[in-house]
């Protein structure tokens, strides 16, 4: 790995391609994986949500009614 001491990260190989790391070692993503990333977190999110709304209506509270 070699430091660049400009962008404060390493640059080194992952998968046999030139990649950025953090000074923890920690592979920077690429802008299609964050946005990737994101959407997934964005469809845990709102399963997480359809699953607490249909456990509210079980227990008979409406959430529309309640924002």
């Amino acid at each position: 790995w070699l430091w660049s001491q400009q962008l404060g990260l390493y640059l080194g190989l992952s998968a046999n391609k030139l990649r950025y790391f953090t000074p923890e070692g920690e592979l920077v993503p690429t802008p299609a994986e964050a946005a990737q990333q994101a959407e997934t977190q964005v469809e845990q999110e709102r399963q997480k949500s359809a699953k607490l709304a249909a456990k509210l209506r079980e227990l008979g509270i409406n959430p529309d009614e309640n924002l």
